[in-house]
């Protein structure tokens, strides 16, 4: 029996996760906030696919949570083969209108939720010699402006994975860390804002997007598989991502430039 627990799987990015390794015969632990809407999610996949799949209360940024959550799994599973810390949140703002709060609450979230998630269940992954996928987002890597917060979590996020897979690698853990960009997701609901059309313009980019977060939830199954460190989907965030690297003054140009122009679309 595989066994995988992924954080946010309520929903969104979590959801299709949670789907795609059940449909490979994982045995899945739902773990989210929303225990009404994790409970469904378990109750559908242990109904479709068989296998055991389980909700379990999660607040990320809990301690106390954290560690029943690893004494769930190792009473009842015996251990974890992949842990995937996904739960997130939306924030966005200028950084001289934002509030201190709402910063620190992205920072609580979205990388200490992960930092915490990496603390309590890489035991467990090290005696499976199993993987660990972060998911972080292509803002971790590509930092667009008015998104301060939301850049600074993502982007530890990645120092963070990048900095484990070095730590890990003796004792056989793999690491990745997923950086898409837009794609339909609720993420927008929870939003924190300075800016009242920030919350527009973030569904817009999500509506337009190319991909769904099933097609996420693919290309993560597929890489993770194949070892790959850092996942980055598609061809115009590949491409942006090799400008950055190799053409800096080039990019920074864009990025002044174009990027916001296209937002404000």
């Amino acid at each position: 029996m595989k066994r995988i627990a992924i954080t946010g799987a309520a929903s969104g990015l979590g959801q299709a996760l949670a789907r795609k390794y059940a449909s490979e015969g994982w045995s899945v632990c739902v773990a989210d906030i929303q225990q009404e809407a994790g409970e469904q999610v378990a109750a559908e996949l242990r109904q479709r696919h068989g296998t055991d799949c389980f909700f379990q209360q999660l607040d990320v940024t809990s301690e106390d949570q954290w560690r029943e959550l690893v004494d769930v799994l190792q009473s009842r599973w015996l251990g974890l083969d992949a842990l995937v810390n996904n739960a997130g949140v939306g924030v966005s703002g200028s950084i001289d209108s934002l509030l201190p709060m709402d910063f620190q609450w992205a920072v609580d979230i979205n990388l200490m939720g992960v930092v915490k998630g990496c603390h309590f269940c890489v035991p467990l992954l090290k005696q499976s010699k199993g993987n660990l996928i972060n998911i972080a987002s292509l803002a971790g890597l590509i930092h667009l402006g008015n998104s301060s917060a939301y850049n600074v979590a993502k982007a530890g996020v990645v120092a963070l994975s990048e900095t484990l897979s070095h730590e890990l690698y003796p004792d056989g853990v793999s690491v990745s860390v997923v950086c898409p960009s837009s794609f339909p997701s609720k993420l927008v609901n929870s939003m924190r804002s300075s800016n009242d059309e920030a919350g527009e313009t973030a569904q817009r980019m999500m509506d337009q997007a190319p991909i769904s977060a099933e097609d996420v939830a693919q290309m993560t199954y597929d890489q993770v598989i194949k070892g790959t460190h850092v996942i980055i989907l598609g061809s115009r965030d590949k491409a942006i991502w090799r400008m950055k690297r190799y053409l800096p003054g080039i990019y920074s140009n864009f990025m002044k430039k174009t990027v916001h122009k296209l937002i404000a679309k």
